[in-house]
């Protein structure tokens, strides 16, 4: 299945993104305010309090994602999005409610990892059989590999972000800046649902963000780090699916997500050969080698979004400048191993220094 394309207006944007941002605002205070004075989310809180090691409300989630598809179907409801792009909006708002309602759970009753996994395979499978589908990279057609590259796809951004969300600040902020490149390429390559729908989502998160940074006030929480990496991988497969095949848009998401696709590539492998499960938690993460350099908080996603920022920016260039995307990409793919490398090795240094060093 192939979703149509259809023009959006531009001021449909704008108010998609004041109407989301608003929306995501007022539950997020809502929530906050809820959590201390009212009984029910006061038990919910007491019980998904063991997510975190500090009293922080860890349903910011649920502002993210009620917010997103509140606006996604006013608008359609109003007649601003045509009526062709139903389908989409079912198989979104399905995909997603589901996985919204498996990070609840799992913040309420901390589901086991192997559970969580099972259920989020089943759900990247009713998206695929849906037509989120990856049937081909550049001019390599996939064929019966085209199953295996888009659960990958799916499940690999989804968990990426949520293993991110270790810190204040953290997973919200690069995502939000992945949206803001995000945008800037697909308004520029004229690739309309992706770009409005990533719109929708940077004005939810924002209005999550400005009580999330340190010290926060609330936090995603899996109700809202599992939904909110489902969206990405879904926004960021969706051009494909429209046949949009080109490099690029294999190399523009991956960039702009450098941190979360690492960070979890790297804890898997390291859990394998350390010979624990690779979904076991540790606390090995980019962010809390950070602080255990003694970087604060607000330091050490600054940090981050720096790396993040930079990464932004450079993939830019091939989207702006067509004619260098044969020969800018493996050149890109080169450059971004050996950063990785270096930050990661710097990181080891640094450690060890701070280890022998007295305190």
């Amino acid at each position: 299945m192939t979703f149509p394309t259809f023009p959006i207006e531009g001021w449909v944007y704008l108010s998609g993104y004041g109407i989301s941002f608003a929306i995501s605002l007022s539950l997020t205070i809502t929530l906050i305010w809820a959590s201390k004075n009212t009984v029910i989310l006061k038990e919910f809180f007491e019980r998904a309090i063991g997510l975190t090691e500090k009293r922080v409300n860890p349903f910011g989630g649920v502002a993210v994602v009620i917010s997103f598809l509140t606006t996604l179907w006013i608008l359609f409801a109003t007649g601003n999005l045509n009526p062709a792009h139903r389908p989409l909006l079912l198989i979104l708002t399905t995909g997603v409610s589901m996985m919204f309602t498996l990070g609840l759970f799992d913040d309420i009753y901390h589901l086991p990892a192997r559970f969580k996994l099972v259920v989020q395979i089943i759900i990247a499978l009713l998206l695929y059989t849906a037509g989120f589908q990856i049937e081909r990279i550049g001019d390599f057609e996939l064929g019966f590999l085209s199953f295996l590259v888009t659960l990958l796809w799916i499940i690999g951004i989804t968990n990426a972000i949520n293993l991110v969300d270790g810190m204040d600040g953290l997973a919200g902020g690069i995502v939000f800046l992945s949206c803001v490149t995000l945008c800037l390429v697909y308004l520029k390559r004229d690739i309309i649902e992706p770009s409005f729908l990533i719109v929708l989502l940077g004005g939810s998160i924002l209005g999550f963000l400005i009580f999330n940074f340190p010290p926060a006030k609330i936090i995603l929480g899996d109700t809202g780090s599992l939904p909110l990496g489902l969206l990405v991988s879904l926004i960021t497969l969706l051009p494909l699916n429209q046949g949009f095949t080109d490099e690029i848009y294999y190399l523009i998401p991956f960039a702009t997500l450098l941190i979360p696709i690492t960070d979890t590539t790297f804890a898997f492998f390291r859990r394998v050969i350390k010979g624990t499960s690779p979904f076991a938690k540790d606390n090995d993460h980019f962010h809390h080698r950070l602080e255990r350099l003694k970087f604060s908080p607000l330091k050490s996603i600054s940090i981050l979004f720096s790396i993040c920022l930079f990464f932004d920016l450079t993939a830019l260039i091939p989207a702006y400048k067509i004619d260098l995307i044969p020969k800018i990409i493996p050149i890109y793919f080169i450059f971004i191993i050996a950063i990785v490398a270096l930050l990661v090795g710097l990181l080891k240094i640094l450690e060890k220094r701070a280890q022998k060093s007295p305190p």
